[in-house]
């Protein structure tokens, strides 16, 4: 019978740039961010930014809220930003700011944006 080194994956989702799997298998994944996808996302992020002023008072914790998206906003500022950080911080922003549509769609575009860095 011959052996099976394959990747088996049950449930939830991967996201990958290079998987090996088997005797003496490599993997390489080169990234380089994207300056289109940076400035993009710098761009969203200061628009981010002045829709959470600008509707802090529809927010249950605006202060919180600014707080979480200016840090967002300087690991963007970062040469080599952490895009799994940044994704997170803008998930916190996105749960607390759910009835406002126009906050909504600006955290989307900027996770769109920083999803296409790497």
């Amino acid at each position: 019978m011959e052996k099976n080194y394959g990747i088996r994956i049950s449930g939830g989702q991967v996201s990958a740039g290079a998987m090996a799997a088997g005797e003496g298998a490599t993997a390489t994944n080169v990234s380089a961010v994207s300056a289109g996808s940076l400035t993009e996302a710098r761009a969203g992020m200061a628009q981010l930014l002045e829709l959470l002023h600008a509707h802090a008072e529809r927010l249950d914790r605006p202060d919180e809220a600014i707080a979480v998206a200016e840090l967002a906003d300087r690991e963007l500022s970062k040469e080599e930003p952490d895009k799994v950080s940044v994704l997170r911080l803008l998930e916190l922003i996105a749960s607390g700011a759910k009835s406002i549509a126009s906050i909504g769609g600006a955290v989307t575009a900027v996770q769109q944006a920083v999803s296409a860095i790497f």
